[in-house]
């Protein structure tokens, strides 16, 4: 799949996003960004045309020099919660990375950012 192009709608639509996340309170309390405790997962989508593909899941475990993997069930509940996030803003191109943390009551949203493409090599 070709890597979409970055274009300044793509803000708007993480402004968005993150107005959300702060409306319904996924980035902690108001006024705060208290980063919950857990392993924290980073998704790396490719959207084209409105469909998201879920190009990467990396974790890090905070605190740890070890990597962490994501079990198979946490990785159908991580794809599944940031489709619905990027469905939900309306994102319809572009690359982005969102942090999600797995907490016992279900999947926190940390940050959501868009990634600016690398130029083409030569």
């Amino acid at each position: 799949m070709k890597r979409p192009e970055y274009s300044p709608a793509d803000d708007s639509v993480l402004h968005r996003i993150n107005q959300e996340l702060a409306r319904v309170g996924s980035l902690g309390a108001r006024g705060t960004r208290a980063l919950p405790e857990g392993t924290e997962f980073l998704i790396t989508t490719v959207t084209e045309s409105g469909m998201h593909q879920v190009v990467a899941v990396d974790a890090r475990r905070r605190g740890s020099a070890e990597p962490s993997l994501a079990t198979p069930d946490e990785q159908v509940e991580l794809r599944s919660v940031v489709r619905a996030l990027l469905d939900m803003a309306g994102h319809s191109s572009g690359t982005v990375r969102t942090s999600v943390v797995l907490l016992a009551e279900g999947p926190r949203v940390v940050a959501c950012t868009g990634l600016v493409p690398a130029p083409p090599k030569p």
